[in-house]
């Protein structure tokens, strides 16, 4: 039965090889190849299929792929359109590793949400072959971070181990996070207002008209937001905004005003207030720290072996 699931004892971070970021507009198909270390690949655009293990697997936006070490990776056919993922090599000791079935998986995590105590203090982080994390913004955001700081100095190795693993503990707390929620699920009703939300980050939205658009009483509906996600109806629809907002600033060169824009806010002075009282800083102070963002063109890609 192939492992669905890399399990990894984080009492130490995992140790940074390298990252890019692959964007081509020509077919592209990935080489044949067996590392000796771990990638990590997060799809950005168009869709990039890779066999492993006898199982083929699209990379499409939204979605991460961990292709695994000492196992053979196969390019299974030619990218038809624009191309655009991250990836990330990192190297891991085997005795600090192991892989699990999904059946595994689930009895573990199930033990975790019923002692909570064990969530605190549990040094175990898991990494699914191929997933969909519900929160790709938080994900695309650290990486944006790591590839900036691993090319940031003489320590830029040490501190992109540390933020690599952090990125690896964000996919594995979402992992955790959406088996919780099936196991303990939210009024059906919820989950679809908070799916709404969240795929029309680029529309404005408020309390009232997200009320009216699902047909409840204002004030009614923020009740029990607040009682069920533990946070109020307008704090969610700030954060989910913001968040789509740092991807941007992140991973772009639109103008803060196309961004205002693109997160369905029509006033800029509005935007750069509530991202600086949600983030503390402003939205240009934000994107500075990104400002040594590397593309991979297609030609580098066939002649760096490093490369994803």
């Amino acid at each position: 039965m192939t492992a669905h699931y890399l399990t990894i004892r984080a009492t130490k971070p995992v140790q940074f090889a390298s990252c890019g970021r692959v964007e081509t507009s020509r077919p592209f198909r990935h080489p044949t190849r067996t590392l000796d270390s771990y990638v990590l690949l997060i799809g950005i655009q168009g869709t990039l299929e890779i066999q492993q293990e006898n199982q083929v697997y699209a990379l499409t936006k939204g979605k991460t792929l961990l292709l695994k070490k000492g196992v053979q990776h196969i390019g299974f056919s030619h990218s038809l359109s624009p191309l655009s993922y991250y990836w990330f090599h990192f190297y891991l000791e085997d005795e600090r590793a192991s892989y699990i079935s999904i059946d595994h998986e689930k009895e573990q995590l199930a033990s975790m949400i019923q002692e909570p105590s064990s969530q605190t203090f549990s040094p175990t982080i898991y990494i699914p072959t191929y997933s969909k994390p519900p929160s790709i913004e938080r994900l695309n955001i650290l990486f944006n971070q790591l590839l900036d700081l691993s090319q940031a100095g003489a320590h830029a190795y040490l501190a992109a181990s540390y933020l690599m693993t952090s990125l690896l503990i964000e996919l594995s707390n979402q992992t955790i996070d959406s088996y919780r929620q099936k196991k303990r699920p939210l009024d059906h009703e919820l989950v679809h207002i908070i799916e709404w939300i969240r795929v029309n980050a680029d529309r404005e939205q408020s309390v009232q008209g997200i009320a009216e658009h699902f047909h409840y009483n204002p004030n009614y509906l923020s009740r029990q937001f607040k009682s069920k996600i533990g946070m109020s109806l307008q704090r969610y629809i700030n954060l989910v905004k913001i968040t789509k907002a740092k991807d941007l600033l992140s991973s772009t060169r639109k103008s803060i005003r196309e961004i205002s824009l693109s997160i369905g806010i029509e006033d800029e002075k509005y935007f750069m207030r509530l991202f600086k009282k949600t983030e503390g800083m402003t939205p240009s102070e934000f994107r500075k720290a990104f400002y040594r963002i590397r593309l991979t063109e297609l030609g580098s890609v066939l002649e760096d072996k490093h490369l994803e």
